[in-house]
């Protein structure tokens, strides 16, 4: 009886921890999904950078290319490294975030 009556007591106590616990598990889910993706979106924007910047380094080396062409592939590829490295920067803000 004593311990019935403690509970129906401490019920609205019991109900909000369970509904905190709940809301952290969900919120805990939420980050781990958002922070997965987002790893996964770098990857393949590594490989795709990678990828890019091999082609583009080849074609501003070929001989068939003029002065011109080969200059303009050399500044897309500073370009690419620009864009990389500000996206990089984004992603630690991102990951200072999650860890905060």
């Amino acid at each position: 009886m004593i311990l019935a009556k403690g509970l129906v007591e401490n019920l609205p106590a019991i109900l909000s921890s369970f509904k905190e616990v709940y809301a952290l598990r969900a919120k805990e889910s939420a980050f781990k999904a958002a922070l997965e993706a987002r790893c996964a979106d770098m990857k393949i924007n590594s490989q795709n950078f990678t990828t890019l910047v091999q082609n583009l380094t080849e074609l501003s080396k070929s001989e068939s290319a003029d002065e011109e062409t080969k200059s303009m592939y050399r500044e897309l590829i500073r370009s690419l490294f620009e864009l990389f490295t500000a996206r990089s920067k984004e992603s630690d803000s991102f990951s200072r975030f999650l860890n905060g």
